[in-house]
């Protein structure tokens, strides 16, 4: 028989091989596996050797959880060879040959988890030998159901809030993991419990305060290069899609981001938005968060943000909603790159300047007036609703837009960039679906345009949700990055790409049942209307839209408007939501018919008085 001495360094030893498997592991951009049963097994293979190496949980003999990966732990020890057929089932073709040898590093480390002749002195000698995280791109299987029986352990706050690469990527990875667990939003908490999300938000908010309006991002090195991102719209995998082909933020790489981060309501926005927020804690000087026009109290509540902030934390929702509001004022509004390129969300802006009165032109804005814009101040703010909502086009001159922002010309990209002594401008906040309707503008289904080239340089915007859904509607668009590129960084590349493979939203998790369940589901939604949901009388009105522009608009509402309220109990998603906002819909075209009907009425008013007042002087006249 073994004696206790020897049995208890033999345990040792490998406690310290799973330890440093776990972090080797963890250290892995799971990033080009072809099956989904190799991801699967890696994440197992991660959570075995993460359990193994913690000692206190394994004492704890009387959690089954523990029991369980215990006994799966003995069998990992005893005989790996499964898991390194995984390991080793990697396509790595376009891998160079120091990644190559990463990865067989890797392997070799997973073989100590069961071989006897793994000792705990080797340890800081193999982790010397393994400091870079290989480059593979995940291949998320076909979808199915199978993550759901993945336990996550919630993440906890770091010690004097100092957040670490492998932390980051902990949190990112299990945001993931839990977006694929098939969950209900309820169960979020779970994952990333309420402190540490306000934790994030605040940490963030006071580095984000004190920056410029504009931010200025020197880069220096044959190495480096900026990564530039636009709309992501709450589409969480889009951002893992860049991480992984660009790589991370590093010294060596900066990462501006052009703001809407937010989405419509069934989206991964609050992931989407604290992973960023923990990478910008973590670099600071190395990523650049800029403000959308989704990061506004208005377009948030609009794209249910607040639901879905309420979704996952409940009664907390409001307090981490009203937080990440106060966080997206302290968003700065540009950036220049390289003293060359200029990255915003929306684009150009008029001057703050006193304008003649007589000159129906309007003056363009400066970088100088830029950097002066009150941006955290709540109210109304033209300069911050031009930048954040204005659109090119190809008509020469500076023009307001039916809308906040403003519609410019080439020849004020022209004057822009001469006066700021710039090359290019990026900008974003349009997709396929602005640019639709436009057929003098680019369509953006590679993601990209170019929409103005003029003397001094050229205007892009540029989009990165792939595969945009917006209603009924969605666009086969590909999403794309520009990286940016010494020596001048002024010729951006752009990378486009799809996700074409992504978990459903949580809002898609409630009350749906099997996938024939969910097929009548939509078809009921898409085909027969109201009666399908439980609703027999619906209430409507009608408009008489009015023959002659001298007539009023008059609205016709039935006696008894609200018939078939209150909803069924029976009623379920998305059917609810979709009833609830069709009310809100046609309160707001109610206010709005009575706000024209209003209109109409003065403006007819005063006609009257004016033709009353012409007859008069035109008597007066003829008397003379």
């Amino acid at each position: 028989m073994r004696s206790p001495e020897i049995s208890k360094r033999v345990l040792d030893a490998k406690l310290e091989a799973c330890r440093f498997a776990f972090l080797k592991l963890n250290a892995v951009k799971t990033t080009k596996m072809k099956s989904y049963k190799q991801l699967r097994t890696l994440l197992m293979l991660k959570e075995i050797s993460r359990r193994g190496a913690d000692r206190d949980f394994l004492k704890d003999q009387e959690n089954s959880v523990t029991r369980i990966l215990c006994s799966v732990l003995k069998q990992v020890v005893s005989n790996a060879d499964r898991s390194l057929k995984s390991l080793r089932g990697f396509h790595y073709e376009t891998l160079d040959e120091q990644e190559k040898q990463h990865v067989n590093r890797m392997i070799s480390s997973v073989q100590g988890m069961c071989s006897r002749k793994y000792e705990s002195e080797t340890i800081d000698h193999h982790l010397d030998d393994m400091t870079e995280p290989m480059e593979m791109e995940i291949y998320l299987g076909n979808g199915d159901d199978s993550f759901s029986d993945i336990v996550l352990e919630p993440i906890s706050w770091p010690l004097e809030s100092q957040l670490t690469p492998e932390w980051v990527e902990s949190l990112t990875g299990l945001l993931n993991q839990f977006t694929w667990k098939n969950s209900v939003p309820s169960e979020f908490p779970s994952t990333l419990p309420f402190s540490v999300a306000a934790s994030l938000v605040d940490c963030a908010a006071q580095i984000l305060d004190k920056e410029a309006n504009c931010v200025r991002i020197s880069c220096c090195g044959e190495s480096s290069r900026v990564v530039v991102v636009g709309d992501l719209h709450g589409q969480f995998h889009d951002l893992l899609k860049i991480f992984d082909q660009s790589g991370r933020p590093s010294e060596s790489q900066w990462f501006v981001f052009n703001g809407n981060y937010i989405g419509r309501g069934g989206s991964w926005s609050l992931e989407l938005f604290l992973v960023l927020l923990a990478w910008k804690i973590l670099m600071p000087e190395r990523v650049c968060l800029l403000r959308g026009s989704s990061e506004t109290r208005v377009s948030a509540e609009e794209l249910g943000f607040l639901k879905e902030t309420c979704d996952r934390y409940g009664e907390h929702g409001p307090v981490l909603y009203t937080k990440c509001i106060d966080c997206f004022r302290t968003l700065p509004l540009a950036s220049v790159v390289a003293d060359s390129v200029y990255t915003t969300h929306g684009g150009l802006f008029q001057s703050s300047s006193e304008v003649d009165e007589d000159s129906a032109s309007l003056l363009l804005g400066s970088l100088e007036e830029l950097e002066k814009v009150e941006r955290r101040e709540v109210g109304e703010n033209v300069t911050l609703d031009h930048v954040l909502w204005s659109c090119p086009w190809m008509a020469d001159g500076l023009s307001e837009s039916n809308y906040k922002g403003l519609l410019w010309g080439a020849d004020c990209t022209e004057s822009f960039l001469k006066q700021s002594n710039l090359k290019v401008i990026i900008r974003s906040h349009e997709g396929p679906d602005a640019r639709s309707d436009r057929e003098d503008m680019g369509n953006m289904l590679c993601g990209y345009s170019v929409d103005h080239e003029v003397e001094s340089g050229k205007l892009y915007t540029i989009f990165s949700a792939s595969n945009l859904s917006q209603g009924s509607r969605s666009y086969e668009n590909e999403g794309s990055y520009a990286v940016l590129e010494p020596p001048s960084f002024t010729e951006p590349k752009f990378v486009s790409y799809t996700v074409e493979n992504v978990p459903r939203s949580l809002h898609q998790n409630i009350g749906v049942g099997s996938s024939a369940q969910q097929e009548i589901m939509w078809e009921n939604r898409t085909c027969h209307g109201f009666a399908s949901v439980g609703i027999s009388n619906p209430p409507s009105w009608t408009v008489s839209l009015p023959s002659e522009p001298s007539q009023i608009l008059q609205l016709q509402e039935p006696p008894q408007v609200f018939e078939g309220l209150p909803l069924p109990d029976t009623i379920e998603e998305p059917h609810k939501s979709n009833y609830d906002y069709l009310f809100r819909l046609i309160s707001a075209l109610k206010q709005e018919v009575q706000i024209r009907d209003t209109r109409e009425k003065e403006l007819m008013d005063h006609l009257t008085k004016t033709k009353a007042t012409l007859e008069v002087i035109s008597q007066m006249s003829s008397s003379l």
